[in-house]
């Protein structure tokens, strides 16, 4: 069962519909792919803000979260305690707590810590994107549907690859490259995330755990911005995403 927190726990937020709204952020990974050495991603400065800290404060200025746990490696567990996200500065801040060896595992320890009965929406935080409007499609979808994952079209032809020759071309109209947020009741989610561990299975997404129990995931549109910061070349787009968004305002 998660934990019991009763009322007046608060957080900031106003709830949605009488359900109290949950984020977890999602910031264990270990950015092998960014070539960083021992240096996590998500702690990569974009214009004097980390990655982190960019995906966060987004959903800290949506008038409907109510409260926000974020998972990061043990060894990283002080630094972003204190360096970072300092819990007296980020008043829906609930806690920075410790991710395990999968993502699977970090968001499951962060789910332990909500009521069943939350709107929970999980998130990469090398996603610094984000953006309110995806947020509020997403809470709006778990309340209606059960459950969400946002994505959005792919743009190129996908091809089935079997050693080296291609098999097989889906129709890319069925396709979707999904991003997060992902939302869920925190009660129907941990459930879904303890059977797949429980069967072996690590996932790569809380969408496809829910799939394996035989659960239908509604998708909400995102945008073609909302990346997550995989690769160095990512961190060219993710400048020139901060110029756009500049120029705009």
């Amino acid at each position: 069962m998660g934990a019991d927190i009763d009322p007046p726990v608060y957080f900031g937020g106003t709830m949605f519909n009488g359900k109290r709204v949950s984020i977890v952020i999602a910031a264990a990974g270990s950015g092998k792919r960014m070539r960083t050495g021992d240096k996590n991603k998500v702690y990569i400065e974009l214009q004097g803000k980390t990655i982190l800290e960019r995906a966060f404060d987004v959903f800290e200025s949506n008038e409907k979260v109510d409260r926000i746990i974020v998972a990061v490696k043990m060894d990283e567990l002080e630094f972003c305690r204190k360096e970072v996200l300092p819990k007296e500065k980020h008043d829906k801040l609930m806690d920075v707590i410790p991710g395990g060896s999968e993502r699977c595992h970090s968001v499951y320890n962060a789910l332990e810590r909500l009521d069943e009965e939350d709107i929970v929406l999980i998130h990469d935080g090398a996603r610094p994107f984000v953006d309110n409007e995806i947020i509020d499609k997403c809470i709006e979808a778990v309340y209606e549907h059960g459950s969400c994952a946002a994505g959005v079209p792919v743009k190129d032809t996908i091809k089935i690859v079997k050693d080296g020759l291609a098999v097989n071309t889906p129709d890319r109209r069925e396709l979707f490259a999904m991003h997060t947020p992902q939302g869920f009741f925190a009660g129907d989610i941990k459930k879904y995330i303890k059977c797949g561990i429980d069967e072996g299975y690590l996932g790569t997404d809380e969408a496809s755990f829910a799939e394996k129990q035989g659960k239908k995931v509604f998708i909400v549109e995102s945008k073609y911005d909302n990346i997550k910061v995989t690769t160095s070349e990512d961190l060219i787009i993710a400048e020139a995403i901060l110029m756009k968004r500049r120029n705009k305002e």
